[in-house]
């Protein structure tokens, strides 16, 4: 067991130090940020390895966004070996052999981006290595580095959150200075803490579509495409049971938006955490209701209850762009929501 903890510590270390080697490295460059779009991962490597390293892939990002059709939160770009220079300063780059033929491609490929040691030390121990900004500046880089499919896939139950949870901040990190730039709206949210005590981050392009005072709801909006955000509160504890959320969130949209409905299809409520606090979280599908200009699209709900004011919030999210992707602009207005927060008096 000793010289097993000692071998695992030389392992780490090695990787340490190969890793402050390549980030010294490239810091010297006058890296630019990455390019590409912020939903797709390219994948390079050769034909012979594609169906594995595709399966592996799709176990680990397993999001996907009903809109209703399934959309997945990133789509993957397989290219070959050779395109290798022209695609390494993209955004979320994959590098991977599980070819065992010392004359693939993408096996030479990876044996020149690895030393010899951390080269043979993946393939008996972890096959997987990620690390930033490598050949660009907001660049997630990952190496699979497997000797056989039999190595690689017991890796995904043990991989799938931090790996997720990776790509989680890198978006959020590479799409903050796009939505919270020097452009807000900050008179619509002035407003908004002045009339209500509440506060949210207003980016450039959205508008307040209308405000119902007696009924303590905001809404706002922004087109191209077509999205809503929704803010309303009650007095008291709406949120003590799931029946009691789940209620009140399905019959929230139609009695604020006028009409709009929930859509019984991939329906969801399950709990999670907002601003350090447990929240109701509801997601599925709406439509609109006997217009002949029918809409419709995901949408998702946060419900929670703030005990220093006695209000339980609900902040709610749609959109509608059909035949386009719809995840990215999800995943904006989410962050867009999670600015929310009540202002101390």
């Amino acid at each position: 067991m000793k010289n097993e903890n000692h071998n695992l510590i030389k392992v780490a270390y090695n990787w340490f130090v190969t890793i402050i080697c390549l980030v010294f490295f490239n810091s010297c460059e006058n890296k630019r940020d990455a390019l590409g779009a912020d939903n797709e991962i390219r994948v390079i490597c050769s034909e012979i390895d594609k169906a594995h390293i595709q399966q592996y892939l799709k176990e680990i990002f397993i999001d996907t966004l009903y809109t209703p059709e399934p959309e997945p939160f990133y789509h993957l770009k397989f290219s070959a070996p050779e395109t290798f220079s022209e695609l390494k300063s993209q955004s979320q780059v994959v590098v991977a052999t599980i070819d065992e033929e010392t004359n693939s491609s993408g096996y030479r490929l990876i044996r020149k981006l690895l030393p010899e040691k951390d080269f043979n030390s993946m393939r008996v121990s972890n096959p997987v290595l990620i690390s930033q900004n490598i050949y660009a500046k907001k660049q997630l880089f990952m190496i699979i580095n497997a000797n056989s499919i039999e190595q690689l896939i017991p890796t995904i139950d043990e991989k799938r959150n931090g790996i997720r949870k990776l790509f989680r901040e890198h978006f959020i990190k590479r799409q903050h200075p796009f939505l919270f730039n020097d452009h807000m709206n900050e008179s619509i949210q002035d407003s908004l803490i002045e009339k209500f005590g509440w506060d949210i981050r207003v980016p450039w392009g959205w508008e307040i579509i209308k405000i119902k005072q007696d009924s303590n709801f905001v809404w706002l909006g922004k087109e191209m495409p077509f999205q809503w955000i929704g803010i309303g509160w009650e007095s008291g504890n709406l949120v003590n049971d799931e029946l009691s959320a789940g209620n009140h969130i399905w019959n929230w949209m139609q009695v604020n938006y006028g009409t709009v409905r929930i859509n019984n299809y991939k329906f969801k409520l399950d709990k999670t955490e907002l601003k350090s606090g447990l929240a109701w979280r509801a997601q599925g599908i709406w439509e609109t209701i006997d217009l002949k200009d029918s809409k419709g699209g995901p949408f998702k709900s946060y419900m929670f209850y703030d005990d220093k004011n006695d209000k339980t919030y609900h902040l709610n999210y749609l959109i509608h762009h059909p035949g386009k992707d719809k995840s990215i602009f999800m995943r904006q207005m989410d962050m867009i929501i999670k600015t929310f927060k009540i202002i101390d008096k």
